[in-house]
């Protein structure tokens, strides 16, 4: 009984296939539709990290620009450093240094405080809280502005400068 059967499943191993072709089996509209959200699920994973990204870097950015006082002290500061540069390149003498150095102190109060104070004498300067440590280095930068001859050292007057002007709130 057996043999029957065996040449029976050999017979039909041997056959050729038939002449035609069995087309693949169809896939479903469902992947597709999958496929496209998933597209778009990505999407708008990449877009709404960069945007929140972004926002937070503007934000972080915002925070570490400098105040408005800060950056006038760094003005001035440069204005001070242009004068302590060019008597050292020798093309300021002491006494003009000592001249423009108070020039830039009183625009420095002016610009900060609002007041001005460029014909305001040294005793009104230093009677307001807000402007004595000026008006200290003014009435100390009196003496080498207007002697014929003086002993102070620019460079000693340009630091004292640098002091006041960052230390100024």
């Amino acid at each position: 009984m057996l043999v029957p059967e065996v040449t029976a499943a050999a017979a039909l191993l041997a056959e050729p296939a038939p002449p035609q072709i069995i087309a693949p089996p169809q896939y479903s509209v469902a992947w597709v539709i999958l496929a496209v959200l998933c597209l778009l699920v990505i999407t708008a994973l990449i877009v709404g990290t960069l945007k929140i990204t972004r926002a937070i870097e503007k934000r972080i950015a915002f925070r570490a620009r400098p105040s408005d006082v800060d950056a006038l002290k760094a003005e001035f500061l440069r204005a001070v450093n242009d004068i302590a540069d060019r008597h050292e390149a020798g093309d300021l003498p002491a006494r003009e240094g000592h001249h423009e150095l108070t020039g830039v102190m009183r625009r420095f109060v002016r610009r900060t405080t609002g007041h001005d104070v460029t014909s305001q004498d040294t005793a009104t300067l230093t009677a307001d809280p807000r402007t004595r440590d000026v008006g200290t280095l003014i009435a100390d930068l009196y003496e080498p502005d207007f002697a014929p001859a003086s002993s102070a050292v620019l460079t000693d007057s340009v630091r004292r400068a640098r002091e006041v002007i960052r230390g100024w709130s």
